[in-house]
């Protein structure tokens, strides 16, 4: 081999590494600046065995007497509910509050204390990443940052295994440009910076149509293809049992065999890893913890259901529309947009019905001269100047963001060319696009379906359908790759509207790396570091024997019988901060009824309480 062959082939893998290790430094970057908020809350604790507002932690916060309802006798009970059963019909717990401390909020936790807390605090959702987070937080320990670079690594494996995917089924310089857009798009970076289930899903998704493609297109012997059948059903299983939202794509992958699976035996195989892919899912919603998972969807979907026939801009959930086609249409159309770099974040920009129709009208008018120009009798000179002089003048009649206006035009255009791709291809690679589309689409479709199902709008965010991303992403660099191809003013046009769209999507990071990314970090004003850290580490630096900690218990209010946790106050701040306190501490420590805001610590000997934390504007 010579030496110039030898450099051809280290160069896309010294390309790629750039590539890797520059998407890695965009999720690294500012990884735990920001607070946890909801949804991380639930994972913390849930990944310990942990119910939020401690449904299993009853004992810990309180004494419970038992008294039958009948008041005419009150006869000694000394037995349990039994497992599982949310509330009792027959008797009712009358809880006492008592101090409590960090060692008896750890005490080890049973099987069923996993199980409770990941049906309760998240609807019986993600159980292997729960798994993976609790032995991953085992090794590099329990904090913000930890639980975050779980997903930050199966973000910066979604940037490798793109590259791998585009590399096998097109091109090296497809997985090369594929693994770029992947390591920049916003919607990664930002999912890589939750301590939730997301990139995992991705990740595994990914890597199940992955395997999928190559057991359809059977090129390999049967010990190879045994492995690919054994990595699509573990990968697909896991993906189901990390989110139940990964059926969307296995009904892509059903869709697809549907039309390119042809062999008898192909279908008997693949029937049977699907069963073996469910498998893992029967038995969590059968015999695991998931058994109230339906229970607690069914609860959850009225529950939306209602909040959009009586309160759509009024609840605790945020906005909750009734699935009309209008509604329906406006929450669906941006998650469309936003799968392409191209489109990205245009529809949170552009508003005014005049502006949109007249770059729909410029976008349609590209495609038109670009395809029948040959057909015009048009002046030399004005050939090649049309594109521009037609972009210029659309500039003058929009009133506001004209530079996004005008990417939307060219983004049509830059869209157009999908159809020559297809016909360009080779027969396999044709059916390789279908997998593109079918997997581009399908997931936001099942969504939209699932809406007009549950009458209600909230399903339709972009964390939901992420699953495309990948996909659509490989095809956008097999459209970047054909722009070589046309003519100078065509290429020129597309290559720097979408270098400035680059731009935009720069500022989009940049948002939210500032926490002011309401698409992406769901907040218009930054976050403070998280205060429950904070403040476990000054009650580590200040606390002496004889002090009493005090942590606010505002009255709980359950919106849900999922949410009952047997208590009549909520102790979440008690927990959150526990989570970053030692676990065999023994500390102290009571819930105040009396205010909602103040960690304190009350020292012996001292009238005067001293604040460790005021939470008031920062529970996010």
């Amino acid at each position: 081999m010579s030496q110039n062959t030898k450099s051809e082939n280290l160069r896309p893998w010294l390309i790629f590494f750039i590539i890797l290790v520059a998407g890695l430094a965009l999720r690294f970057y500012r990884l735990d600046r920001f607070s946890i908020f909801f949804d991380e809350k639930s994972t913390m604790v849930v990944s310990q065995g942990i119910v939020l507002e401690g449904a299993n932690q009853k004992e810990v916060y309180s004494t419970q007497r038992l008294a039958v309802k009948e008041f005419w006798e009150a006869p000694k009970l000394d037995y349990k509910p039994p497992v599982g059963v949310i509330r009792s019909f027959t008797y009712e717990e009358i809880p006492t509050l008592r101090p409590f401390t960090p060692a008896e909020f750890w005490a080890p936790k049973s099987i069923q204390d996993y199980y409770d807390a990941i049906t309760r605090s998240d609807i019986g959702n993600s159980p292997f990443y729960y798994i993976l987070l609790h032995l991953w937080m085992d090794i590099f320990g329990l904090s913000d940052f930890s639980a975050r670079a779980l997903s930050v690594v199966f973000s910066t494996m979604i940037i490798a295994l793109t590259f791998l995917f585009g590399k096998r089924f097109f091109s090296v310089n497809t997985g090369l440009i594929a693994a770029g857009i992947v390591a920049v798009e916003p919607f990664f970076v930002a999912y890589s910076h939750q301590a939730r289930n997301y990139s995992l899903t991705f990740f595994l998704t990914l890597l199940a149509t992955y395997f999928f493609l190559q057991i359809i297109e059977n090129k390999y012997d049967k010990r190879k293809t045994f492995w690919f059948y054994l990595g699509y059903i573990l990968s697909a299983g896991l993906g189901l049992l990390s989110h139940f939202l990964t059926i969307s794509v296995l009904i892509a992958h059903a869709a697809y065999a549907l039309f390119f699976l042809r062999s008898i035996k192909g279908w008997i195989r693949m029937a049977i890893a699907a069963v073996l892919s469910l498998s893992g899912l029967a038995w969590w919603l059968t015999f695991g913890g998931g058994y109230y998972t339906l229970y607690t969807l069914k609860d959850q979907a009225d529950l939306y259901k209602r909040m959009a026939e009586t309160a759509p801009y009024n609840n605790p959930y945020g906005l909750i529309l009734p699935a009309t086609l209008p509604n329906v249409f406006e929450r669906a159309l941006p998650i469309f947009t936003d799968l392409v770099i191209f489109t990205n974040g245009l529809t949170d920009a552009l508003s005014g019905r005049r502006n949109v129709v007249l770059a729909l009208a410029v976008g349609i008018l590209l495609i038109l001269w670009f395809r029948f120009k040959h057909k015009i009798n048009t002046p030399g000179w004005l050939i090649h100047r049309l594109p521009f002089l037609v972009i210029i003048a659309a500039g003058f009649f929009y009133n506001h963001h004209k530079l996004q206006f005008t990417i939307l035009s060219i983004s049509i255009f830059a869209l157009s060319f999908i159809p020559d791709i297809h016909k360009q291809a080779s027969p396999e690679k044709r059916k390789r696009l279908w997998m593109l589309y079918l997997m581009g689409l399908i997931p936001t479709f099942f969504l939209i379906f699932m809406a007009f199902r549950g009458g209600h709008t909230y399903g339709l965010n972009q964390r939901y359908p992420g699953f495309s991303f990948p996909y659509v992403i490989i095809l956008l660099s097999l459209l970047l790759q054909y722009f070589r191809k046309l003519d100078i003013e065509f290429k020129v046009l597309i290559y720097v509207f979408l270098l400035i769209q680059l731009g935009f999507v720069g500022l989009r990071l940049r948002e939210f790396y500032q926490d002011r990314s309401t698409k992406y970090g769901y907040f218009a004003n930054p976050r403070e570091p998280n205060p429950y850290y904070a403040a476990a580490q000054k009650i580590k630096s200040t606390y002496q024997p004889g002090d009493t900690i005090y942590y606010p218990a505002a009255k709980l209010v359950a919106m849900r019988e999922m949410d009952k946790t047997f208590l009549p106050v909520s102790v979440q701040d008690a927990q959150l901060t526990n989570i970053y306190l030692p676990k065999d501490a023994q500390y102290v420590q009571v819930l105040d009824t009396l205010q909602v805001d103040r960690i304190w610590i009350k020292r012996s000997g001292q009238a005067e309480p001293v604040e460790i934390e005021n939470l008031k504007g920062v529970r996010y």
